[in-house]
Protein backbone atom coordinates (compact mmCIF):
# COMPACT_ATOMS: atom_id res chain seq x y z
CA UNK A 1 0.00 0.00 0.00
CA UNK A 2 1.56 3.29 -0.73
CA UNK A 3 1.43 6.40 1.16
CA UNK A 4 0.19 9.62 -0.34
CA UNK A 5 2.56 12.81 -0.22
CA UNK A 6 1.38 14.31 2.67
CA UNK A 7 3.71 15.84 5.58
CA UNK A 8 3.29 14.49 8.86
CA UNK A 9 3.60 16.40 12.24
CA UNK A 10 4.24 15.76 15.70
CA UNK A 11 0.98 16.91 17.28
CA UNK A 12 1.00 19.40 19.88
CA UNK A 13 -0.67 16.49 22.33
CA UNK A 14 1.91 13.85 21.72
CA UNK A 15 2.84 12.64 25.24
CA UNK A 16 6.77 12.40 25.43
CA UNK A 17 7.84 10.41 28.38
CA UNK A 18 11.14 11.39 28.51
CA UNK A 19 13.80 9.25 28.86
CA UNK A 20 11.20 6.42 27.73
CA UNK A 21 9.51 6.23 24.05
CA UNK A 22 6.92 8.12 22.90
CA UNK A 23 3.67 7.17 21.69
CA UNK A 24 0.27 7.90 19.49
CA UNK A 25 -0.52 8.63 16.00
CA UNK A 26 2.34 10.73 15.26
CA UNK A 27 5.75 10.98 13.75
CA UNK A 28 9.18 10.26 14.96
CA UNK A 29 12.18 11.82 13.62
CA UNK A 30 15.76 11.06 14.40
CA UNK A 31 18.35 13.37 13.00
CA UNK A 32 22.36 12.72 13.45
CA UNK A 33 23.69 12.73 16.81
CA UNK A 34 20.12 12.81 18.49
CA UNK A 35 19.13 10.31 20.91
CA UNK A 36 15.39 10.60 22.33
CA UNK A 37 14.63 7.87 24.09
CA UNK A 38 15.01 4.24 22.64
CA UNK A 39 15.32 5.85 19.22
CA UNK A 40 19.29 6.23 18.96
CA UNK A 41 22.04 6.45 16.71
CA UNK A 42 24.24 3.85 16.51
CA UNK A 43 27.77 5.36 14.97
CA UNK A 44 28.14 9.04 14.72
CA UNK A 45 27.95 10.94 11.94
CA UNK A 46 28.66 13.68 9.47
CA UNK A 47 25.44 14.01 7.76
CA UNK A 48 21.16 15.05 8.51
CA UNK A 49 19.61 11.43 8.14
CA UNK A 50 15.98 10.92 9.34
CA UNK A 51 14.14 8.24 10.09
CA UNK A 52 10.35 8.74 10.07
CA UNK A 53 6.97 5.75 10.94
CA UNK A 54 3.82 6.42 12.18
CA UNK A 55 1.23 3.66 13.90
CA UNK A 56 -2.57 4.14 14.33
CA UNK A 57 -4.10 3.22 16.38
CA UNK A 58 -2.06 4.16 19.67
CA UNK A 59 -3.87 2.78 21.93
CA UNK A 60 -6.35 -0.49 21.46
CA UNK A 61 -9.68 -1.32 24.37
CA UNK A 62 -10.81 -4.74 23.74
CA UNK A 63 -13.36 -6.51 25.83
CA UNK A 64 -12.95 -10.25 25.74
CA UNK A 65 -15.07 -13.11 27.50
CA UNK A 66 -12.57 -15.59 29.25
CA UNK A 67 -11.29 -18.38 26.71
CA UNK A 68 -11.95 -16.11 24.10
CA UNK A 69 -9.91 -14.54 20.81
CA UNK A 70 -10.20 -11.33 19.03
CA UNK A 71 -8.24 -10.23 16.25
CA UNK A 72 -6.99 -6.35 15.56
CA UNK A 73 -5.10 -4.43 12.59
CA UNK A 74 -2.48 -1.90 13.16
CA UNK A 75 -1.06 0.39 10.34
CA UNK A 76 2.47 1.12 10.42
CA UNK A 77 3.78 3.77 7.51
CA UNK A 78 7.47 4.68 6.68
CA UNK A 79 7.31 7.85 5.96
CA UNK A 80 11.13 7.98 5.62
CA UNK A 81 13.00 8.29 2.05
CA UNK A 82 14.76 4.87 3.00
CA UNK A 83 13.63 0.93 3.15
CA UNK A 84 13.12 0.38 6.43
CA UNK A 85 13.33 -3.15 8.57
CA UNK A 86 10.63 -3.83 11.16
CA UNK A 87 10.57 -6.00 14.13
CA UNK A 88 7.25 -5.88 16.22
CA UNK A 89 7.11 -7.58 19.40
CA UNK A 90 4.79 -7.52 22.49
CA UNK A 91 5.69 -5.84 26.23
CA UNK A 92 4.28 -5.50 29.32
CA UNK A 93 4.15 -2.03 31.35
CA UNK A 94 3.53 -0.45 34.27
CA UNK A 95 2.79 3.14 35.72
CA UNK A 96 6.26 5.09 37.01
CA UNK A 97 5.73 7.41 40.15
CA UNK A 98 5.76 10.41 37.62
CA UNK A 99 2.53 8.90 35.31
CA UNK A 100 5.23 7.65 32.45
CA UNK A 101 5.58 4.02 31.68
CA UNK A 102 8.06 1.61 32.16
CA UNK A 103 8.85 -1.25 29.82
CA UNK A 104 9.47 -5.12 30.76
CA UNK A 105 10.15 -8.15 29.29
CA UNK A 106 6.51 -10.41 28.76
CA UNK A 107 5.97 -11.82 32.08
CA UNK A 108 6.52 -9.01 34.66
CA UNK A 109 3.53 -7.39 35.33
CA UNK A 110 0.56 -8.85 37.30
CA UNK A 111 -1.70 -7.85 34.76
CA UNK A 112 0.07 -8.68 31.61
CA UNK A 113 -1.43 -9.69 28.51
CA UNK A 114 1.48 -9.83 26.71
CA UNK A 115 1.86 -13.82 25.81
CA UNK A 116 -1.87 -13.84 24.87
CA UNK A 117 -0.63 -11.48 21.69
CA UNK A 118 -0.05 -13.68 18.46
CA UNK A 119 1.39 -11.48 15.98
CA UNK A 120 0.85 -12.53 12.07
CA UNK A 121 3.94 -11.16 11.21
CA UNK A 122 7.24 -10.47 13.44
CA UNK A 123 9.60 -9.38 10.83
CA UNK A 124 9.26 -7.56 7.55
CA UNK A 125 10.11 -4.79 5.81
CA UNK A 126 8.57 -1.86 4.12
CA UNK A 127 9.79 0.52 1.40
CA UNK A 128 9.71 3.94 1.46
CA UNK A 129 6.44 6.01 1.86
CA UNK A 130 4.89 2.27 2.03
CA UNK A 131 2.30 1.33 5.14
CA UNK A 132 1.15 -1.75 6.21
CA UNK A 133 -1.75 -3.50 8.69
CA UNK A 134 -0.39 -5.74 10.96
CA UNK A 135 -2.75 -8.09 12.48
CA UNK A 136 -2.47 -9.47 15.47
CA UNK A 137 -4.80 -12.00 17.70
CA UNK A 138 -5.17 -11.91 21.54
CA UNK A 139 -6.62 -14.88 23.38
CA UNK A 140 -7.73 -14.76 27.21
CA UNK A 141 -7.05 -17.63 29.24
CA UNK A 142 -10.34 -19.66 30.32
CA UNK A 143 -9.14 -18.32 34.48
CA UNK A 144 -8.46 -14.63 33.26
CA UNK A 145 -10.57 -12.11 35.61
CA UNK A 146 -10.06 -8.30 35.65
CA UNK A 147 -8.04 -6.22 33.43
CA UNK A 148 -4.40 -6.43 31.55
CA UNK A 149 -2.29 -4.34 29.61
CA UNK A 150 0.26 -4.85 27.27
CA UNK A 151 1.92 -2.59 24.03
CA UNK A 152 3.15 -3.99 20.88
CA UNK A 153 6.17 -2.56 19.51
CA UNK A 154 7.30 -1.45 15.80
CA UNK A 155 11.14 -1.79 15.68
CA UNK A 156 12.80 0.26 12.63
CA UNK A 157 15.75 -0.44 11.55
CA UNK A 158 17.91 1.86 8.81
CA UNK A 159 20.90 0.22 7.56
CA UNK A 160 21.75 1.45 4.07
CA UNK A 161 24.22 4.69 5.65
CA UNK A 162 27.72 4.37 5.21
CA UNK A 163 28.74 3.05 8.66
CA UNK A 164 25.46 4.16 10.06
CA UNK A 165 22.49 2.46 11.42
CA UNK A 166 19.47 4.62 12.65
CA UNK A 167 17.18 2.68 14.89
CA UNK A 168 14.18 3.01 17.20
CA UNK A 169 10.59 1.78 18.43
CA UNK A 170 7.13 3.36 18.20
CA UNK A 171 4.21 1.03 20.18
CA UNK A 172 0.58 0.48 20.53
CA UNK A 173 -0.62 0.12 23.92
CA UNK A 174 -3.74 -2.86 24.45
CA UNK A 175 -5.76 -2.74 27.17
CA UNK A 176 -8.00 -6.05 27.85
CA UNK A 177 -10.81 -6.38 29.89
CA UNK A 178 -12.59 -9.75 30.58
CA UNK A 179 -16.05 -9.37 30.22
CA UNK A 180 -18.31 -10.28 33.84
CA UNK A 181 -15.67 -9.92 36.29
CA UNK A 182 -14.03 -6.63 35.47
CA UNK A 183 -14.02 -4.63 38.98
CA UNK A 184 -13.39 -0.64 38.56
CA UNK A 185 -13.13 0.69 42.35
CA UNK A 186 -11.12 3.62 43.63
CA UNK A 187 -10.83 6.53 46.56
CA UNK A 188 -9.30 9.49 46.66
CA UNK A 189 -6.93 9.44 49.72
CA UNK A 190 -5.97 13.22 49.85
CA UNK A 191 -6.72 16.41 48.23
CA UNK A 192 -5.63 19.85 49.25
CA UNK A 193 -4.57 23.01 47.83
CA UNK A 194 -1.05 23.81 47.62
CA UNK A 195 -1.14 27.64 45.98
CA UNK A 196 -1.57 30.75 48.48
CA UNK A 197 -0.06 33.28 46.98
CA UNK A 198 -2.31 35.82 44.63
CA UNK A 199 -1.67 35.70 41.45
CA UNK A 200 0.05 32.37 41.44
CA UNK A 201 -1.05 29.85 39.26
CA UNK A 202 -3.41 27.00 40.99
CA UNK A 203 -1.90 23.87 41.87
CA UNK A 204 -3.26 21.11 43.91
CA UNK A 205 -2.50 17.76 45.22
CA UNK A 206 -4.47 14.28 44.97
CA UNK A 207 -3.60 10.96 46.19
CA UNK A 208 -5.67 8.26 44.12
CA UNK A 209 -5.62 4.78 45.22
CA UNK A 210 -7.37 2.12 42.78
CA UNK A 211 -8.80 -0.42 44.72
CA UNK A 212 -10.68 -2.67 41.91
CA UNK A 213 -9.04 -5.60 39.31
CA UNK A 214 -8.51 -3.43 36.41
CA UNK A 215 -7.07 -0.28 35.37
CA UNK A 216 -8.62 3.10 35.68
CA UNK A 217 -7.96 6.07 33.62
CA UNK A 218 -9.64 8.85 34.96
CA UNK A 219 -10.85 12.09 33.95
CA UNK A 220 -10.71 14.55 36.22
CA UNK A 221 -12.24 17.99 37.48
CA UNK A 222 -11.92 20.96 39.45
CA UNK A 223 -14.48 22.98 40.49
CA UNK A 224 -13.32 26.30 42.61
CA UNK A 225 -16.51 28.35 44.74
CA UNK A 226 -16.26 31.83 46.48
CA UNK A 227 -19.10 31.40 49.33
CA UNK A 228 -20.83 29.02 47.04
CA UNK A 229 -20.88 30.85 44.05
CA UNK A 230 -18.56 28.94 41.25
CA UNK A 231 -15.57 31.05 39.87
CA UNK A 232 -13.63 28.26 38.19
CA UNK A 233 -14.35 24.80 36.57
CA UNK A 234 -12.10 23.27 34.14
CA UNK A 235 -10.84 19.91 33.38
CA UNK A 236 -7.59 18.88 34.62
CA UNK A 237 -5.29 15.86 34.18
CA UNK A 238 -5.95 12.46 34.25
CA UNK A 239 -5.03 9.82 36.84
CA UNK A 240 -3.90 6.51 35.12
CA UNK A 241 -3.35 3.58 36.91
CA UNK A 242 -3.56 -0.20 37.48
CA UNK A 243 -4.61 -2.28 40.08
CA UNK A 244 -3.09 -1.85 43.49
CA UNK A 245 -1.46 1.57 42.38
CA UNK A 246 -1.99 4.72 44.84
CA UNK A 247 -1.22 7.48 42.46
CA UNK A 248 0.07 10.81 44.24
CA UNK A 249 -0.25 13.86 41.41
CA UNK A 250 -0.22 17.42 40.94
CA UNK A 251 -2.77 18.78 39.10
CA UNK A 252 -2.03 22.27 38.01
CA UNK A 253 -4.64 25.56 36.53
CA UNK A 254 -3.08 28.04 34.55
CA UNK A 255 -5.38 30.44 36.20
CA UNK A 256 -5.07 32.84 39.21
CA UNK A 257 -6.99 34.09 42.04
CA UNK A 258 -7.59 36.91 43.67
CA UNK A 259 -7.24 37.45 47.48
CA UNK A 260 -9.92 35.35 49.49
CA UNK A 261 -11.06 32.20 51.10
CA UNK A 262 -11.95 29.38 48.70
CA UNK A 263 -13.57 26.06 48.08
CA UNK A 264 -12.31 23.08 45.28
CA UNK A 265 -13.92 20.50 44.71
CA UNK A 266 -12.06 17.33 42.41
CA UNK A 267 -14.24 15.17 40.82
CA UNK A 268 -12.85 12.11 39.06
CA UNK A 269 -14.55 9.95 36.61
CA UNK A 270 -14.12 6.52 35.11
CA UNK A 271 -17.00 4.03 33.95
CA UNK A 272 -20.27 5.21 35.05
CA UNK A 273 -18.38 5.95 38.65
CA UNK A 274 -17.48 9.56 39.77
CA UNK A 275 -15.60 10.20 42.85
CA UNK A 276 -15.50 13.36 44.91
CA UNK A 277 -13.37 15.24 47.12
CA UNK A 278 -13.23 18.94 48.83
CA UNK A 279 -11.08 21.13 50.52
CA UNK A 280 -11.06 24.76 51.79
CA UNK A 281 -8.02 27.07 51.40
CA UNK A 282 -7.02 30.69 51.60
CA UNK A 283 -5.28 32.97 48.92
CA UNK A 284 -3.34 35.85 50.60
CA UNK A 285 -2.28 39.05 49.31
CA UNK A 286 0.58 38.82 46.87
CA UNK A 287 3.83 40.53 49.29
CA UNK A 288 4.49 44.15 47.96
CA UNK A 289 8.07 44.75 46.65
Amino acid sequence: MKLPNTKHQVPGNSQIQNPKFIFGHLSLFIMFCLVLGIWSLVIPCSSAYALSINIDPSNIHITLKPGASNSQEILIQNLSSEKIKIRSYAEDWIYAPDGSKIFMKPGSSAYSCSSWIKLEQEKFELAPKEGKKVKFTISSPSNASGGFVSVIFFEAVIEKYEGIAVSGRIGTIVYVDTEGDNRRAGEIKDFSALTSEEGKPLMFNISFNNKGNSYINARSNIKITDNGKTVLETRASDINTLPGDTKASTLSINKTLKEGNYSAQVELSFDDKTLRSQTNFKINKSPRK
